[in-house]
């Protein structure tokens, strides 16, 4: 395995496991108690852009995921799938991946890219430094 592709592997590795952390924490599941995983893996440059195209910055998006713990008891879940490596360079890698939401008796499927940075402090050795996420068609269920 080359080392570009095995910083994309973590990179995905991340997504993953921060998009179940979200799962869990806004859940409210006992499992999820401890939020400084999710700040040790954003970046301190980090911005996102969500699919209305409104744009924010780590501390509001932090702000906005801590505060909603509990909001969404199950059966919400999230699933990242497809992923796609677009371009990696020296200690960076932009994926893009599809991201699928239930909750509330309805799916909802966005394109995201995310633009990560080599940071060996972050849980999983890579910190998400820019995200962009465009609405898709819901997938048929």
């Amino acid at each position: 395995m080359s080392s570009a592709s095995s910083f994309a592997d973590l990179a995905w590795r991340e997504v993953v496991e921060l998009h179940d952390l979200f799962v869990a924490w806004l859940r409210g599941d006992a499992s999820a108690k401890d939020f400084s995983r999710a700040e040790a893996s954003i970046g301190k440059d980090f911005r996102m852009i969500s699919p209305d195209g409104k744009m924010d910055d780590r501390a509001a998006v932090l702000a906005l995921i801590k505060d909603a713990r509990g909001s969404r008891p199950s059966p919400f879940t999230i699933v990242a799938r497809d992923p796609r490596t677009i371009w990696t360079g020296d200690g960076a890698v932009l994926l893009e991946y599809t991201e699928e939401q239930y909750r509330d008796g309805r799916s909802t499927r966005r394109r995201s890219t995310a633009f990560f940075l080599a940071n060996q402090a972050a849980p999983c050795g890579v910190e998400w430094r820019h995200l962009h996420e465009t609405w898709m068609e819901a997938a048929e269920e």
